[in-house]
């Protein structure tokens, strides 16, 4: 069994704390990636399960072993970093066989595994290859078997993919789902591209300022985010928000009277609600339509972006509402300056209180 066990987890540096009484449970096989902005404590959070850094506070379980005084040889773990890191003098199979040789193994034992990793990677033809003659992505995949030759309990994934370019992360990203699949072991991801986060996990841990937001699968957390955070950091483009003040609060609607005057309408369970307090109104790029009426937005089309599946608008809407960005159909002929009138379906709206917690959408 390879679950890891957070209880309580603190970090500090000096007088500065950055991780805040981290609770998290990772069942054994499953795939779970650390996500949220830059400074957020995911890959210290990470380092910390590694044991690179000294937890200050809180129990840390891998694989049922309390791992605190644990030193990172002995956890069971497997890191890749963001760097490959490999030794340019080394060929690949001496690059992937170097922690079997520091752990005594012999020269059979070497080759199998580094032929077992190197056939589940399919990078048998640059056994004999320098790191020099590779690409980025191959060069990542050696270090992704140098990790798997291992065989750990655990693998840590720290931002693996972001020195690659566009198209090479994409076809990393399906690399690394396979091998999830077929080698079935606890796999922990660190990244701040949300897009990686969905594509990858099994579920998603969002982080901020050292404490965790939310914690499910990706499609819980776009369609039913806790909070405002969670909801403008999952999604892309970004949910647009609108500040307004609830008139209205019931079990099953809410009124929103927004900056310009006009009723917004949301299908939510906004009975705790307070009348006349500042609400945040919330909706998906996605979720807007052309095609009905009432909960209505004007304003001005000052960009638009041809993405060939899609279009997506930029508006500077009318009375005070700030910008709003809308993904329209790729047939969507609106031009900038164009002025247009944009929809939001009450049963996809959704609304924050002035804390920034989420109603319940029914």
């Amino acid at each position: 069994m390879s679950e890891v066990v957070l209880r309580g987890i603190r970090k500090s540096f000096g007088k500065f704390e950055t991780l805040h009484g981290i609770d998290l449970e990772i069942k054994d096989g499953e795939f779970v990636v650390f996500v949220g902005p830059s400074g957020c404590g995911k890959s210290t959070l990470l380092r910390a399960i590694a044991g690179l850094e000294d937890i200050t506070a809180g129990e840390l379980h891998i694989g049922g072993k309390y791992c605190n005084d644990i030193p990172p040889s002995k956890r069971g773990i497997a890191m890749v970093f963001q760097s490959y890191a490999l030794y340019p003098h080394m060929t690949v199979a001496e690059n992937m066989a170097f922690g079997l040789k520091l752990a005594g193994l012999n020269k059979t034992q070497m080759k199998e595994a580094v032929d077992r990793a190197a056939k589940i990677l399919q990078i048998e033809p640059l056994l004999e290859r320098k790191p020099k003659e590779l690409s980025g992505g191959q060069r990542q995949r050696v270090a992704i078997g140098r990790a798997i030759v291992r065989k750990p309990e655990v693998f840590l994934f720290d931002e693996p993919l972001s020195n690659l370019d566009a198209a090479l992360r994409v076809q990393m990203r399906i690399e690394i789902t396979k091998l999830h699949r077929e080698l079935r072991t606890t796999m922990i991801y660190v990244t701040h591209d949300q897009v990686e986060a969905m594509t990858l996990a099994n579920r998603i841990v969002v982080l901020s300022d050292g404490n965790v937001e939310q914690v499910g699968t990706p499609l819980d957390l776009y369609h039913h985010p806790c909070n405002l955070f969670v909801a403008g950091f999952i999604g892309s483009p970004k949910m647009n928000f609108i500040e307004g003040e609830l008139i209205t609060a019931g079990e099953n609607s809410a009124n929103v009277q927004l900056a310009d005057g006009n009723m917004l309408n949301a299908k939510v369970d906004a009975r705790n609600g307070k009348i006349g307090a500042k609400v945040t109104v919330g909706i998906r790029p996605e979720h807007w339509k052309f095609d009905v009426t009432g909960n209505s937005i004007s304003g001005e089309v000052i960009a638009v972006e041809n993405l060939g599946e899609s279009t997506v608008l930029y508006l500077q809407a009318v009375g005070a509402l700030g910008h709003i960005v809308v993904r329209a159909d790729a047939s969507h002929a609106a031009k900038a300056g164009e002025k247009i009138s944009v929809h939001l379906p009450s049963e996809r709206c959704y609304l924050f209180n002035d804390a920034g917690v989420a109603f319940r959408r029914v």
